[in-house]
């Protein structure tokens, strides 16, 4: 981990260098000092001329003194003149005071989630980086040295804010390897039925959603809540064999394991959709062998017989109970 944030503070250094030299270069403007200076030395010139050319002969001595005269008045109104107070423009002030003011804002702001739960808290730090971001970029219109302290400042913690909302700060540890054939734990299923139920609250129009909802349902045991579930798949798919088929047994555990009433109406429904359905025939023969419609029964169970022959297990069950039902029936006669 000490790694990690090496690597993340050498990268920000890089950043910074590409940014801070050039903001934090003095401007080559002359002031009005030295533009004084430049302006002696050119009348200094001006008068070694004058003296040459009265020693060469080349002009007389009154024609000298004029001369002299005339650049030794402008050297003093040039040298003599007050400096006037340049007023600096309204526009380079504004842009460093909002830029430093955005960013200002933006540091603050890390600082909300701290005083408790608002809704600009849990947008954090998204509205942080923004304003980080946009503060940086107004300064970044006006290049002196109040720019580059700010962006010093506002990009470290801009870059470590991004990283911490789309980042993994556990991505360079070590994690356990998970083992896929570990049965999963009690808590850690309900944990997962309970995301999908919030799920299907947000797409309630999905059929197959909440079909697998119930059946996670009726492997918890929680047959109301199941019967709830397969209720919605059932109203979206109202024609669909197996839904109903399941809906039904949740509906019949939820009431004491007893298929009479519509339990048993959702299984005649899906019996007449898909007539050949082993759970259909299954459910059909035991809730007509509830009814002691004990013939009905033999007759849905021996037609589901035909369908078994490759599950001796089911195929036992399913004799024993055809069995036990023409016992029944020859009794009642």
């Amino acid at each position: 981990m000490i790694l990690f944030w090496l690597i993340c503070a050498v990268m920000i250094a890089i950043a910074l260098a590409f940014v801070l030299p050039t903001l934090l270069q003095k401007s080559a403007a002359v002031d009005e000092h030295s533009k004084k200076e430049a302006n002696v030395e050119i009348y200094r010139d001006q008068l070694r001329e004058l003296d040459a050319d009265l020693s060469h002969g080349i002009i007389s001595p009154e024609q000298h003194a004029r001369d002299r005269d005339e650049i030794e008045r402008r050297l003093l109104d040039d040298v003599s003149l007050p400096e006037q107070p340049k007023a600096e423009p309204v526009g380079p002030k504004l842009i460093t005071r909002t830029g430093c003011g955005l960013i200002g804002l933006g540091l603050v702001s890390f600082l909300i989630p701290l005083l408790g739960s608002s809704r600009f808290a849990e947008a954090q730090p998204t509205v942080g980086i923004l304003l980080l971001a946009l503060g940086g970029f107004v300064l970044l219109l006006r290049s002196n040295r109040n720019t580059a302290y700010a962006l010093a400042l506002a990009l470290p913690v801009m870059a470590i804010a991004i990283y911490l909302k789309v980042g993994d700060i556990h991505a360079m540890e070590p994690r356990k390897p998970v083992d896929a054939s570990a049965p999963m734990t009690q808590q850690a299923i309900e944990a997962n039925v309970a995301a999908l139920a919030k799920r299907m609250e947000q797409n309630p129009n999905d059929a197959d959603g909440w079909a697998m909802l119930g059946r996670s349902y009726i492997n918890l045991e929680k047959y109301r809540e199941a019967t709830d579930a397969y209720s919605k798949a059932r109203a979206l798919k109202p024609q669909d064999a197996d839904i109903l088929i399941e809906y039904a047994f949740a509906m019949a555990m939820a009431n004491g394991r007893k298929l009479e009433g519509q339990p048993a109406e959702l299984v005649n429904q899906a019996l007449r959709i898909a007539p050949e359905n082993p759970r259909a025939l299954e459910l059909a023969g035991s809730a007509e062998f509830e009814a002691k419609n004990y013939k009905q029964a033999i007759a849905h169970w021996e037609k589901l017989l035909g369908k078994s022959s490759n599950n001796p297990e089911l195929t036992q069950a399913i004799t024993e109970r055809i069995n036990e039902a023409r016992t029944l029936s020859t009794g009642a006669k």
